[in-house]
């Protein structure tokens, strides 16, 4: 009977809002059988159940059978209700959506826009369920990397939605951050900085100063002075982030080992390096506990600590932790990775400063193959690499060494248009080089 149909389709929604998606699915299938067998394939009853189906199959990342339950309710719904109906935007919307999970970015721009177009045409322009679809948009422009296309998008849906939304809702605080973001990629820091702050009052009047998001806006606030080299406030915000998340959860937490490797590269920045060794070990010691010791994140810390010692010319600690930093990465993210590269050229690089020649050339040597690998052959950063490997040939008198890397280097760089003067070997440029160092003019 088609109530009974209905009560199973009641309970399959509570149990979704539960969060019990198989339990959930049973109801819905069940009534949906009951549902087609009552009222036939095309009644706006069978398209409703159809759509909670699937909806809890997009839920749980079971992108196709979503796909075919969406697109049978937009099948009912554009015969019966018309294709300029907000159910029809609704579910355009949702088929949009798993293309742009799916990376099938133009088919999810099409079905975007057709969703805001019939939105628009049934809802008007100032409704909720605009701004949301706005802001798709906006996201999927981002992922693509047109900033200005997700900018006008999110520009769009923040209008819309402080048109028709409570002034302190939290929608808007995610349309003001993403806004910040991309400001922040162009460098635009103080705009940036302004939508920040103003998603942060916002947080600020309805969550109280302790919660936990307004310490997540805070921190991006801290970023942004940072790369501006404010590091006094910088370091205030980040001192605030640090006690909100404190008193939000255990000292054990992850959010807190964040925020104090962030104080330690303030502290580190400012050349106050056993206050920033403090922080990037406390960092350690809770990462460590949390994640394991063959996590991103882990070598992150290490290569800071690492960095420490080298500045303050403490060489063997130093070695220490970047050998445990490289042994981490290669663990965690596969022997040819970038951040592996950058590690072993800073191993080289201490080996070259204690005088241990042949240990740092095998040492470039490795991060040079690497970066061929990844990078291809004629990029610029292994054209520096193959300056620091000048180097080292240079210190063991191995002219011809030396002559063979520079001139590779010289070849990428005046092929890429870039100025050569930039290639330095032993502190000099290589002008310099060839009036102190008569014996290697010809490489110069």
């Amino acid at each position: 009977h088609k109530d009974v149909a209905t009560t199973l389709n009641n309970i399959g929604r509570v149990h979704y809002m539960k969060g019990q998606y198989d339990a959930a699915m049973s109801m819905y299938c069940e009534s949906l059988r009951i549902r087609r067998s009552v009222l036939g394939p095309d009644a706006l009853d069978v398209a409703a159940t159809t759509y909670n189906a699937g909806q809890t199959h997009h839920q749980i990342g079971e992108l196709d059978h979503a796909m075919r339950l969406y697109k049978e309710f937009l099948r009912i719904a554009s015969t019966q209700l018309g294709k300029e109906h907000r159910d029809v935007a609704i579910i355009t919307k949702c088929i949009a959506q798993i293309y742009h999970e799916r990376d099938e970015y133009d088919k999810a721009t099409e079905l975007y826009r057709e969703a805001l177009r019939s939105g628009k045409a049934s809802l008007g322009t100032e409704h909720p369920e605009i701004a949301s679809t706005l802001n798709k948009i906006g996201n999927l422009y981002y992922e693509l990397g047109d900033f200005d296309s997700a900018l006008q998008a999110y520009k769009e849906g923040l209008e819309v939605e402080r048109a028709v939304l409570d002034s302190n809702h939290p929608n808007i605080v995610v349309t003001l951050t993403n806004i910040a973001q991309i400001y922040k990629n162009r460098q635009d820091y103080q705009a940036a900085l302004g939508m920040y702050y103003e998603a942060l009052g916002i947080q600020r009047r309805s969550l109280g100063n302790s919660h936990t998001n307004v310490a997540t806006t805070l921190s991006s606030i801290g970023l942004i002075t940072y790369q501006m080299g404010n590091f006094s406030r910088s370091f205030e915000v980040y001192q605030e982030v640090l006690r909100i998340r404190r008193d939000a959860s255990d000292d054990d937490d992850l959010d807190v080992a964040s925020t104090l490797n962030s104080i330690g590269l303030l502290l580190f920045k400012q050349g106050l390096h056993k206050l920033a060794l403090a922080s990037f070990m406390e960092s350690l010691r809770i990462r460590h506990k949390l994640l394991g010791h063959e996590h991103r994140d882990v070598a992150i810390v290490l290569y800071n600590i690492a960095t420490i010692h080298l500045e303050t010319g403490n060489e063997g600690e130093a070695m220490k932790f970047y050998e445990e930093t490289l042994e981490v990465e290669r663990a965690a993210l596969g022997p040819t990775h970038e951040d592996v590269v950058l590690t072993l050229q800073h191993i080289g690089q201490v080996h070259q400063q204690r005088g241990d020649l042949n240990q740092a050339l095998e040492y470039f040597l490795e991060a040079l193959a690497i970066e061929r690998e990844l990078m291809g052959s004629n990029s610029i950063r292994v054209a520096r690499t193959l300056n620091h490997i000048g180097n080292v040939y240079l210190q063991r008198g191995d002219v011809e060494n030396l002559m063979a890397s520079y001139s590779e280097a010289l070849r990428i760089y005046r092929d890429a248009g870039r100025n050569d003067s930039d290639l330095v070997i032993a502190g000099y440029n290589f002008y310099c080089l060839s009036k102190l160092h008569p014996e290697c003019a010809a490489a110069a």
